[in-house]
């Protein structure tokens, strides 16, 4: 009994060795050809050592809870790249510290539950390190020798620790309040999604600082150097809250101030310069000569989503660099005169949902470099063809979802490179101001107006270039006036195929589908009820007629003398639904022969007659 027990006790010690072993054999996908191991997805508990040649290993979406110090040593001395996110680690020490990983150089531990890191790391070639979504608080930043990148968003952090830092530190969606880093070299620091309320920093050259989405009163920042700096959604409404000084001549290329409090934006000492704003979701209400004073180095310029009603005359005049303008979803209703006068370098404007309902031919007047303009969700019934003179240049042009019935570009000569023509979501129903008259055209999209038919031969003569076109959701009449438009969407598919919605037989079908057979054309044929019609003087009179035909006919009615019949309300003569004619109270004088007229557009038509007779009603005596 005594030896069996030992033995048992031996087998259980073995046992629990094994367990407690972290490296292991397991059977993961291998590429020959890039060397990468993906043992994602396993059950693994353990470190496979079995693929020694690694380049690149990925262990996500495991069951890793322990790392020892000896499973990385002397298996992966190639390995470059080595993933272990979405397990259960706690502890990196032995990971940092292993002498087997000398290639290593970028390691992801994102979705574990970390929550401490030391200061010592032996991975010497380690670049790129990745701890998004642990549990860390306070922390030390490894000292790895040649570390460029420390990312640690979503933890708990509220403060570190630094001696030797990377050059790029992503801390964004923690707790950090406060925050304070003096005399170091960090060229990226990203704290977006805290809760800081002071900052101070200083450096030598920084290309980018991020503070978005805290809640800043105050704000330090002195460099050598600066190029990109965002505070948006902070709730300021001052720039002379925010110091910054640049000790070694201002190159700020962009400044991020959006969803903020800004009324006004007066440029700060510190901006000056700056080629790129963004302003977007403040309070400005109108743009003055004094709204944007000291931006006059200004390429790129964003008001998306404020409060404009109304732009000066002079409001852009010391802009003279622009080069692109964005006024989205704004109020404007109208634009003055000379506006854009000085915007000679302007290559996009962008004024998309806002309230325009019309526009002037002098509106664009100084844009002769402008190249794309972009009016779409505005409220546009018409819009005059002298105004693309101003801007000869255009590629471009977006009026989609407006209310146009029309648009004209015969007089394609001024917009000799234009390339793109959207008119999506209108009411456009007259395309020959459209179709064939720019030679340069490549995508024209008129998808949901009330366009019926478009002749063929417009798309092979007049549009040279034309290679997509878009139709979808248009009421289109698949008759004998589309086989064109079919053979032509053969060969140059749009996105999305468009379909019939008449006649009848073709309802629903997709244009490229029909055969040729299928696009007939029957000429009109109209019937009358009756041929003779007796009435009484005083009485009313009803003329009712039936019309067929492909295309579906237009019905005209005309009096004994030939003239139309105008349906008004207020005369003795009404038409209902276009088939029947009433006429109230019967003159004498309304006799003769009442034509109903059948009339398509291939004009092709017929008539039916009805002979209206009219007599007085007999006299009638009444015996006492």
């Amino acid at each position: 009994m005594t030896m069996a027990l030992f033995v048992f006790l031996l087998c259980l010690g073995g046992c629990i060795r094994i367990s407690l072993s972290s490296t292991c054999h397991a059977q993961c996908d291998y590429d020959h050809v890039t060397a990468r191991a993906d043992c994602s997805s396993r059950y693994l508990s353990c470190i496979p050592v079995n693929y020694p040649d690694s380049v690149v290993m990925d262990l996500s979406h495991n069951d890793i809870s322990v790392l020892e110090t000896d499973d990385f040593s002397g298996t992966f001395g190639r390995l470059v790249e080595l993933y272990l996110d979405y397990n259960d680690i706690s502890n990196v020490a032995s990971l940092l510290e292993s002498t087997g990983l000398g290639s290593l150089q970028k390691l992801s531990l994102q979705h574990n539950v970390i929550s401490a890191l030391q200061t010592s790391c032996s991975l010497s070639s380690l670049i790129n390190i990745s701890l998004d979504y642990n549990s860390l608080g306070g922390f030390n930043f490894p000292s790895c020798t040649a570390l460029e990148y420390f990312s640690a968003n979503s933890n708990l952090v509220t403060g570190f620790n630094y001696g030797q830092l990377p050059s790029k530190i992503s801390l964004q969606f923690n707790e950090i309040s406060g925050f304070s880093l003096s005399h170091t070299d960090v060229s990226t620091l990203l704290l977006d999604n805290n809760n800081i309320d002071n900052f101070a920093f200083s450096g030598n050259t920084v290309n980018l600082v991020s503070l978005s989405h805290n809640k800043l009163g105050t704000c330090t920042l002195t460099v050598s150097s600066l190029c990109e700096f965002n505070i948006a959604s902070n709730g300021l409404n001052d720039l002379r809250s925010v110091d910054v000084r640049v000790s070694g001549g201002n190159n700020m290329k962009k400044l991020n101030i959006n969803s903020n409090s800004f009324d006004s934006l007066i440029q700060p000492g510190w901006a000056e310069g700056l080629q790129i704003l963004h302003a977007d979701g403040n309070i400005l209400a109108n743009l003055s000569s004094t709204t944007l004073q000291g931006f006059s180095s200004l390429t790129e310029l964003h008001l998306a989503n404020n409060r404009l009603v109304f732009i000066s005359s002079t409001a852009l005049s010391q802009l003279t660099m622009l080069r692109s303008l964005n006024l989205d979803g704004n109020a404007l209703t109208s634009f003055l005169g000379g506006t854009f006068l000085n915007q000679a370098k302007l290559v996009e404007l962008s004024i998309t949902n806002n309230q325009l309902s019309e526009l002037h031919p002098d509106d664009f007047l100084g844009l002769d470099s402008l190249e794309r303009l972009y009016l779409p969700e505005n409220r546009l019934v018409y819009v005059n063809p002298e105004m693309f003179r101003q801007m000869p240049g255009l590629t471009m042009i977006d009026f989609s979802y407006n209310k146009l019935e029309v648009f004209d570009i015969t007089n394609c000569s001024v917009l000799s490179n234009l390339t793109n023509l959207l008119l999506a979501q209108n009411s456009i129903y007259y395309i020959s101001f459209i179709i064939g008259q720019c030679d340069s055209l490549v995508v024209l999209d008129l998808s949901f107006n009330q366009i019926q038919v478009l002749p063929g031969d417009s798309l092979t003569e007049g549009n040279r270039a034309l290679s997509r076109l878009e139709l979808q959701g248009n009421p289109l009449q698949c008759d004998c006036r589309l086989t064109g438009l079919r053979d032509w969407l053969r060969n140059n598919p749009p996105s999305v195929l468009p379909r019939c919605q008449g006649p009848p037989q073709n309802s629903g079908a997709l244009v490229t589908d029909l055969d040729f057979q299928d696009f007939i054309c029957d000429p009109p044929k109209a019937k009358t009820n009756v041929n003779h019609l007796n009435v009484i003087v005083g009485l009313a009179a009803t003329l009712s007629c039936t019309v067929t035909g492909i295309p579906i006919p237009i019905i005209t009615w005309l009096n004994p003398n030939g003239t139309l019949i105008v349906n008004d309300c207020k005369s003795r003569f009404i038409i209902f639904i276009d088939t029947i004619l009433h006429i109230i109270l019967v003159r004498k004088s309304d006799e003769g022969m009442y034509s109903c007229l059948a009339q398509n557009t291939l004009n092709e038509s017929d008539r039916a007659m009805v002979n209206v007779i009219v007599t007085y009603a007999l006299a009638t005596t009444v015996e006492p």
